[in-house]
């Protein structure tokens, strides 16, 4: 939550701001999928009374004066992290990089591991 509030929308800032919103549309997203409100979920309980309970005002007055700004996305030069053509977000292409790179150094290893 504080990477929202906390943290202001720049160029470079862009793909993890929308990163951390798309995070708490997903945890909250439960709501969607019920008729009745859901007090007893684990994500309203620590929004509404856990530790982020002092940020859920900041959160709604970020997010509304961001929705009012209607920043435009960073131009294709400014990304920090390179673009995943697959859809795929920030964490995801963190988590195929470190993958990749794992997969490669087992493959570096399987040829002695044969020969022996």
């Amino acid at each position: 939550m504080q990477l929202i509030t906390d943290i202001p929308l720049l160029d470079i800032t862009y793909e993890i701001s929308v990163e951390a919103i798309s995070t708490m549309v997903v945890f909250l997203s439960c709501q969607l999928f019920h008729k009745e409100v859901l007090r007893q979920s684990i994500s309203h309980k620590y929004l509404m009374q856990g530790p982020c309970l002092p940020y859920t005002s900041k959160l709604v007055k970020t997010l509304l004066y961001n929705f009012i700004r209607q920043e435009k996305p960073p131009p294709p030069g400014a990304h920090v992290f390179s673009q995943q053509s697959d859809g795929g977000g920030l964490l995801y292409g963190l988590a195929s990089g470190v993958a990749n790179s794992k997969g490669r150094l087992m493959a570096s290893f399987m040829p002695r591991i044969v020969r022996e």
